[in-house]
């Protein structure tokens, strides 16, 4: 595989091309019927060439949701520097708008991958737990216990069906942010959610 220039790719910049391919056709190939011959096929590689990379389907269809899911965490990190309060929303407002602009992709790689396999889902809850840890590290609690926890990652699925909901029925998306401000005021305020979470 080689670039438009003519460039030989190197084995990272392959993987990842593959990977990216992968992301692409899963918006409109389910899971099920992903062939990894058609993957090879579309980018120019041999099926032996993608098994070296990735041993078995499984593999593949791993890593590609775990790269769906880095790009998640990489638009949702704590900013440097800021406030408390800009910080718990700036992780919504990147969360919500990634969701809206890349609805497709998020619906076809993290939401359905889940369901597919226990080691997709496995990838999938890792990432909503890092970004629920990161919530309640903005307000705060750095050491939740397993009810705050808990209870955020409830939370943090109600803002992402919110966050598709609204783009569906046209709501603006700053409501869909402030909404998620709300609930999130709301749940922290339950009994022993911050005196429970700040024993530790």
């Amino acid at each position: 595989m080689t670039t438009s220039g003519g460039r030989r790719l190197s084995k990272h910049e392959r993987r990842s091309q593959l990977i990216v391919l992968g992301i692409r056709l899963l918006e409109t190939v389910p899971f099920h019927a992903l062939s990894l011959d058609d993957v090879a096929e579309r980018a120019g590689v041999s099926r032996s060439l993608l098994f070296h990379y990735f041993p078995t389907k499984l593999d593949y269809l791993t890593a590609v949701v775990r790269a769906a899911a880095d790009h998640v965490l990489s638009l949702t990190e704590i900013p440097v520097g800021a406030h408390a309060e800009d910080s718990t929303r700036a992780i919504i407002t990147a969360l919500v708008r990634y969701i809206q602009r890349r609805r497709d992709n998020y619906v076809a790689v993290l939401r359905s991958g889940r369901a597919v396999d226990p080691a997709l889902e496995k990838v999938v809850d890792g990432m909503h737990r890092t970004i629920s840890l990161r919530i309640l590290d903005s307000l705060g609690v750095h050491e939740p216990d397993p009810l705050a926890l808990a209870l955020t990652r409830a939370w943090l699925a109600g803002v992402e069906e919110l966050a598709l909901l609204g783009e569906e029925s046209g709501l603006p998306q700053e409501a869909v942010i402030e909404s998620a401000l709300s609930t999130l005021n709301a749940v922290v305020t339950l009994p022993n959610f911050v005196e429970d979470s700040s024993d530790h």
